[in-house]
């Protein structure tokens, strides 16, 4: 039953509104297929982490360097992994979209990149990520909640954030697009990192061809313009999946053409058993790295690869 999960989880969560037209407006989520078992979807539940105990997780009390983790209303959770004495100051925070807290928090754990990490899941497909931050202000309510959460973990915490950074797998770069699309927000976030998941339509005109919606790229451009000077850091994976919208290896390619940067080709064993690496670009602080893999598990070894691919990049920034 778990790899069932697994299979439908890599599908479901690649397609959302894209599937359609990027930025064409609303559109429904995909259904679950119905013939899914009540235990498949209990399973694809917790894989994206929305059927946690809350009231177990919520009573734990706070012990200076003890891993903390709180499920707030709706499933997000707040993972503190060197417990309050962490906190008292001004801390990093992590914001990841979509991804189980099982495969997320050991990840952020090990890299050693410390300070807060918060996961949001908000749904099958892009488009839930996209809505959630449409509004202005939807971001900072997003920090808001964040440090008022932790206040209440640790009481003492600082209400104060030092660095930003937001990842994301899947579908959960909706919400990176959104956020980072607004100059305030990206001048605040110092980092952003994306698991196989960056998609986006093509130009009107030249769908047949396969041209990459400048448009739609944009504010990713404007963040990889950025991250090359080394004011930023955008580090990118990516699977060989193709997509009827542009695929997660023609974005990739798309900031590396306009950045004027070249891959160089690899054969290289990944960090996990069926991930081979087959590219990599590097300039400043923007790194993209191609793996082989067209089909579902491929796409969800990018995400239990996260700690291994994208975090450290992060740890050694923020280390300095």
């Amino acid at each position: 039953m778990r790899i069932l999960a697994a299979l439908v989880l890599g599908y479901y969560f690649v397609v959302g509104r894209v599937g359609g037209d990027i930025g064409a407006g609303a559109s429904a989520s995909p259904k679950l297929p119905t013939g899914m078992t009540t235990a498949a979807r209990a399973e694809l539940d917790r894989a994206v982490g929305v059927a946690l105990d809350v009231q177990a997780l919520s009573q734990q009390k706070p012990r200076a360097d003890a891993p903390l983790r709180r499920v707030t209303h709706g499933g997000r959770v707040v993972f503190i992994p060197n417990g309050c004495s962490s906190v008292q100051k001004p801390y990093d925070l992590v914001v990841h979209f979509h991804g189980a807290p099982t495969a997320m928090e050991p990840a952020f754990d090990k890299s050693g990149v410390g300070g807060v990490l918060a996961i949001l899941n908000l749904g099958i497909g892009s488009g839930a990520y996209e809505d959630a931050f449409q509004s202005p202000g939807s971001f900072k309510e997003l920090l808001t909640r964040v440090t008022t959460v932790v206040s209440e973990m640790c009481p003492g915490a600082s209400m104060g954030l030092d660095r930003i950074a937001l990842s994301s797998w899947s579908a959960g770069y909706g919400a990176v697009w959104h956020i980072i699309d607004r100059q305030a927000n990206a001048e605040r976030i110092d980092a952003v990192l994306l698991s196989d998941g960056l998609h986006v339509g093509f130009e009107p005109d030249k769908k047949r061809e396969r041209v990459v919606n400048s448009a739609s790229m944009a504010a990713f451009t404007l963040f990889a313009d950025r991250a090359v000077n080394g004011d930023k850091l955008f580090a990118i994976t990516h699977s060989s999946i193709v997509t009827p919208y542009a695929s997660t290896t023609e974005t990739a390619s798309y900031l590396l053409q306009q950045e004027n940067i070249a891959r160089v080709p690899l054969n290289e064993q990944g960090p996990r058993p069926n991930m081979f690496q087959t590219s990599r670009a590097d300039r400043g602080a923007l790194h993209v790295m191609g793996y082989a893999g067209n089909d579902k598990p491929d796409h969800c070894d990018q995400l239990h690869a996260i700690g291994d691919t994208l975090f450290p990049y992060l740890h050694a920034r923020w280390a300095r």
